[in-house]
């Protein structure tokens, strides 16, 4: 068996699974041990899968979902709502963040929208990808302190390297000019590099109202519609009530 040296050495070269492997052999009593090749292999996979689990526990602590254990499975037509379920589940498979296209899923509150939007955050980390869920005014909060502290460079690039940004209540409030600057120029270099999610009480039609930048409120709404599917969700129960989230 694999001696004390050994051991350490695999933790030394952050192989911490596969000594855990042999660690654990050494102590199975009463069982056929593998050996040569298959033992190498069966270490081998004992340490891919824990660093495969152990990205996906440091995904889901970056990511920020106001839902964590939001689920795709959990999404399905009910009385008295509205879902397009064959649309969430083509998101699920993940070929728009391949094609780095966007997503707008929009209704009233109590719709699902955050809850639909973490539940694809989760299935994105699944998949390995870099997942950031912000609400809209945590956004600006950043962007804004950012612009004072000079650090904006480092905040917008850490923003647009995010595989899959979840921006909620999308124009739930009215931006500043400045605030409308800057999410213009997150979304300018976000566009066909990077996913984003919208969570929108508003359809797209209504957002030029909510930007006194009318310019630059066109380049904003042409950057996202033309790339996005859309979704609209109704609801006579809240998800909050239904799933026995808090408000």
């Amino acid at each position: 068996m694999i001696d004390v040296q050994t051991l350490d050495r695999l933790k030394a070269m952050r192989l911490s699974g596969m000594a855990e492997y042999f660690e654990n052999l050494a102590a199975t009593t009463g069982a056929q041990r593998p050996t040569g090749p298959e033992m190498v292999k069966m270490a081998v996979d004992w340490e891919y899968e824990r660093r495969r689990n152990n990205k996906l526990h440091r995904l889901r602590r970056h990511a920020g979902l106001a839902q964590p254990a939001a689920d795709i499975a959990d999404i399905k037509a009910m009385p008295g709502r509205s879902v397009d379920s064959e649309l969430i589940v083509r998101l699920a498979v993940g070929n728009y963040l391949q094609n780095r296209q966007d997503v707008i899923l929009q209704g009233p509150t109590g719709a699902g929208k955050t809850y639909v939007a973490c539940a694809l955050g989760n299935k994105a980390c699944q998949q390995y990808r870099s997942v950031l869920y912000l609400p809209a005014g945590e956004l600006f909060d950043r962007l804004t302190i950012a612009e004072r502290t000079g650090e904006r460079k480092r905040c917008l690039d850490t923003l647009v390297k995010v595989e899959l940004l979840i921006i909620d209540d999308w124009f739930l409030t009215t931006p500043s000019r400045q605030q409308i600057q800057q999410l213009h120029t997150l979304i300018d270099r976000r566009h066909k590099t990077a996913s984003t999610i919208y969570c929108t009480q508003l359809p797209p039609g209504q957002w030029h109202d909510r930007m006194e930048e009318k310019i630059l409120a066109d380049a904003i709404i042409d950057r996202i519609t033309t790339n996005a599917h859309a979704t609209v969700l109704t609801c006579d129960e809240s998800m909050r009530k239904h799933f026995g989230l808090p408000g």
